[in-house]
């Protein structure tokens, strides 16, 4: 079963029927089809999916007037949840949705049974998020400072399909400073209180692994690395949805 909602303000989408439900998050300038690769397998194991778009991104509506912020879209998942009278799930976030789906888990521990981070920006502080990203590269540096830059995003997002989805100017420039620089996960994991698993990709910056080894981490986050990149759900779903389904496993 696939059904497609939007129903008010919301919108996502609810594949299979089973009584255990997954909530997907997608991350930074995607939407909730970034998660087609994954998505049957859950499905299979007998899991209810539901994948959102983020405010501003996807089919999500792009309101002009709030921050993109934690708050706008730790809320805005809530709505979701409490629209389809979630009791308890699991909830598990890519790129910057892991950042949210974190910030989810410390704020309403009770609503989850489980939460999967996948690749999440681990940046110790603002500059050091500020300056890992503009020294990426020269396309980046345009990508994130030139005046002309709203063009480029439209090119890249017509060459990338599925990754790169459509998005208001307002969610990619806010969502970019009010969260993903902010880097205050290593915070919200050392209050984690859910059992977590956290996928760190040896292919991905190599500042997020300098970083972790420099803040271990304790129960209840279960830190998995693996050779690779920061799209492993996309490039190598079999991978991530055995971690997925075999932490999930261990822990019911």
């Amino acid at each position: 079963m696939q059904e497609n909602y939007n129903s008010g303000d919301l919108h996502y989408e609810e594949h299979g029927s089973g009584n255990d439900v997954v909530v997907l998050v997608h991350g930074f300038l995607s939407s909730s089809s970034y998660w087609s690769r994954i998505r049957p397998s859950l499905v299979r194991a007998g899991y209810k999916v539901i994948s959102i778009d983020l405010l501003g991104f996807g089919d999500a509506m792009k309101p002009q007037d709030i921050e993109y912020g934690y708050s706008d879209q730790v809320e805005y998942v809530g709505q979701i949840a409490r629209h389809l009278k979630l009791e308890t799930f699991t909830l598990i976030g890519h790129s910057m949705g892991a950042l949210i789906a974190a910030r989810y888990a410390i704020l309403h521990p009770a609503k989850l049974k489980y939460l999967v981070l996948l690749h999440p920006p681990l940046y110790m502080n603002t500059t050091e998020a500020n300056n890992t990203l503009i020294n990426t590269s020269m396309l980046y540096r345009y990508l994130l400072r030139s005046k002309y830059r709203n063009i480029a995003w439209k090119v890249i997002r017509c060459s990338i399909p599925g990754i790169i989805a459509k998005h208001s100017h307002d969610a990619r420039e806010k969502s970019l400073m009010n969260i993903i620089v902010k880097a205050e996960l290593f915070t919200d994991l050392q209050k984690m209180k859910t059992n977590t698993l956290l996928l760190v990709g040896l292919k991905d910056r190599p500042i997020y692994l300098d970083n972790l080894a420099n803040v271990p981490l304790r129960l209840p986050v279960k830190v998995i690395k693996e050779n690779v990149d920061h799209h492993s759900p996309i490039k190598y779903p079999t991978l991530v949805q055995n971690l997925i389904l075999d932490f999930i496993s261990k822990q019911s």
